[in-house]
């Protein structure tokens, strides 16, 4: 095996790729290739780059995938072969224990497939791949299920035999019957991208893969194996047996943020040394009593906390200082507001708008008072007519001619303040958020010029079987992936609510 290891902004996709294009340029075909990406993001972020460089389309790549979308085409199950909210709803009435919770905060990250959640399906599931009696990881569990092993048992049981009278799978079924079947497909060259975060059961598919191909190529980086918690088995990375290359610059972080953040990392006992070089910028690394003294006027930025709830507190915070935002993938401001605002204040200054743009207008007008009964859809007029504002008034209802602020009236008391302070401090809501607020587990992959790192850390465990003795290595390198996100300026807030994790100054 060739092992690839990648610090953070080293370039490990860009160097993944351009063996890819070395294997394609030397007579291998790209359906030979299998490229297995541990996200379906950063899986379909391979494909794509691929498809641009080397002039493919997307059937010339069907090994571009991650291990679970591999398991499930080998197999060949369809959807309504799969585990769903509702299927689980039905089993845990039959068992009558409930319910299960499948989409909780366990939900999150890498981790949706694999259906945790509830206290009963994380602990089954975690027994799964992590390829251990369900017996031993009950009893080693840290947090108490406050309910016996009869009950877990049951459940466990009760589950197995819901799925194979219905013959669905959940993802976990997959990787088994993967394995079980020996599915693995004759590759030539195997890659295995983000390899420190692969699970017990992940690593056999790795290895069942390996078995049948000329080259592998292993690539990551254990100091930002930060899925531990849910099943990641850092130790298998590293110790993989194989040559080892080390991809010996950074082209994100800057000098300043290199020399904190290793200082932090050499406090892992077990890893795998790395050395590498910042870049040639010294940036910048400041600290702050409090978020609110950090400057947000300008310039991309990525907020960081080590938890949702202190992610939701940035939220809060921004919100208060008038600024464009995203959080979860989802905009501060629905995107049809926003069209909705823009439309009517074009249609105010005599533009004339589609009328496809006038029902999103009319969605948030009062009935009655703002647009008359029956023609809040515009009836019988096709989207692509144009209208003025004096169309509307004498022939499809419109009753007022207000600013936004008051003639939508539908837009709530919260939002409207909340965009006007937006307006206020400039902001074009328009454009893409400057702002992205994030946990540091969800900004893992992430970069901003600037970035605000909180240091308040977890005060709970996030798994209920996770050993304490990992709990200290697994928060250095949780903190490790936030401080090297910038690739300018690092601001760091003293702790508010725990002790905080201790970076040096």
């Amino acid at each position: 095996m060739r092992i690839i290891l990648g610090p953070p902004g080293t370039g490990k996709t860009t160097k993944l790729l351009s063996l890819v294009e070395y294997y394609i340029e030397h007579g291998t075909p790209p359906e030979r290739i299998g490229y297995f990406a541990f996200t379906r993001v950063a899986a379909q972020e391979a494909m794509t780059r691929a498809m641009v460089r080397f002039r493919l389309v997307e059937k010339q790549l069907p090994y571009f995938q991650t291990l679970h979308s591999l398991a499930y085409h080998q197999i060949g199950v369809t959807r309504q072969q799969m585990m769903t909210e509702e299927s689980y709803a039905e089993v845990a009435k039959w068992l009558k224990i409930g319910g299960f919770v499948t989409n909780s905060e366990m939900d999150s990250g890498p981790f949706l497939d694999f259906g945790y959640g509830d206290k009963f399906l994380e602990l089954i599931n975690i027994a799964r791949i992590l390829r251990k009696p369900l017996r031993a990881v009950y009893n080693s569990s840290t947090v108490p299920l406050k309910t016996d092993w009869q009950r877990v048992d049951y459940v466990q049981r009760g589950l197995r035999h819901y799925k194979d009278t219905m013959q669905i799978y959940d993802y976990t079924d997959l990787l088994e019957q993967f394995l079980v079947r020996d599915l693995a497909p004759k590759l030539e060259v195997v890659f295995i991208d983000e390899a420190q975060d692969l699970s017990p059961i992940q690593w056999e598919i790795v290895y069942a893969l390996a078995a049948k191909a000329t080259h592998v190529i292993i690539a990551g980086d254990d100091d930002q194996a930060i899925y531990r918690w849910a099943g990641a088995d850092v130790a298998q990375f590293i110790g993989v047996d194989g040559s080892v290359e080390v991809l010996g610059k950074s082209y994100r972080i800057p000098a300043s943020h290199h020399s904190v953040s290793q200082k932090v990392v050499e406090r892992i006992p077990l890893r795998r040394p790395k050395p590498f070089i910042p870049k040639e910028e010294a940036g910048t690394v400041e600290w702050h009593r409090h978020s609110e003294e950090v400057p947000l006027d300008q310039g991309n930025w990525l907020l960081l906390s080590r938890t949702r709830k202190g992610a939701e507190r940035l939220e809060s915070e921004v919100r208060q200082r008038g600024h464009l935002y995203s959080y979860n993938n989802s905009r501060s401001v629905d995107s049809e507001v926003l069209l909705a605002i823009r439309s009517w204040e074009d249609l105010r200054k005599g533009e004339r708008i589609s009328a496809q743009r006038v029902k999103t207008v009319y969605k948030y007008m009062v009935l009655n008072m703002q647009v008359a009964y029956g023609y809040k859809t515009l009836p019988n007029v096709k989207d692509d007519i144009h209208l003025s504002i004096d169309d509307l008034l004498q022939h499809h209802g419109l009753l007022h001619t207000l600013p936004w602020e008051e003639g939508l009236g539908k837009i709530t008391e919260e939002n409207r303040r909340y965009i006007q302070a937006c307006f206020k401090k400039g902001e074009t809501l328009e454009s893409k958020p400057r702002i992205t607020i994030s946990t540091i587990h969800a900004s893992k992959g992430s970069e901003a010029d600037n970035v605000l790192l909180t240091t308040d850390s977890s005060s709970r465990f996030s798994s209920m079987w996770r050993k304490t003795s990992f709990e200290e290595e697994d928060e250095t390198r949780v903190f490790y992936v936030g401080l090297t996100r910038a690739k300018q300026s690092l601001h760091l807030i003293h702790p508010i609510y725990t002790s905080g994790y201790p970076i040096p100054h």
